[in-house]
């Protein structure tokens, strides 16, 4: 089930890519006048609080990306140096990717999504390994007093 929750969200980050400019800005409008209805204006419809919507979006999707992608390929790799290994490039990969899309879809690229991009997805990656730290640590703690 993580694989295709995995395979789900990448699906949805590169469908994204591949909509026209016009229409991208349509969802991003919307979807900015929703959250602000909840938590105020920026300086225009595509802003909430002065941020983004389109780069809040970036940061969210990559870092629910990070935390599938750390949860699938902690299952399976089990070498930890491989394990970062994998799970780095494929941040890397599918923001690159992201990217690429987009130029093909003439929307251009910018670097500065892909530095989003690889910051949510590791943001989701480090939230994974500090709840894990901390589930393990309880846990040898727990041992360690019976």
């Amino acid at each position: 089930w993580l694989f295709a929750i995995f395979l789900i969200i990448v699906c949805f980050i590169w469908g994204n890519s591949v909509l026209s400019s016009q229409l991208s800005s349509e969802i991003s409008m919307s979807v900015g006048k929703f959250i602000a209805s909840i938590f105020g204006t920026g300086d225009s419809t595509t802003t909430v609080g002065g941020l983004s919507v389109r780069k809040m979006a970036h940061f969210i999707e990559f870092a629910a990306l990070g935390v599938v992608a750390s949860l699938l390929f902690k299952r399976f790799l089990k070498n930890k140096g491989i394990y970062v290994l994998v799970l780095s490039l494929c941040g890397v990969f599918v923001a690159l990717m992201d990217e690429t899309i987009q130029i093909f879809s003439n929307r251009g690229s910018s670097v500065r999504d892909v530095w989003i991009d690889v910051l949510g997805y590791a943001t989701g990656c480090f939230a994974v390994a500090l709840i894990c730290f901390v589930i393990a640590k309880t846990k040898n703690k727990k041992e360690n007093n019976d």
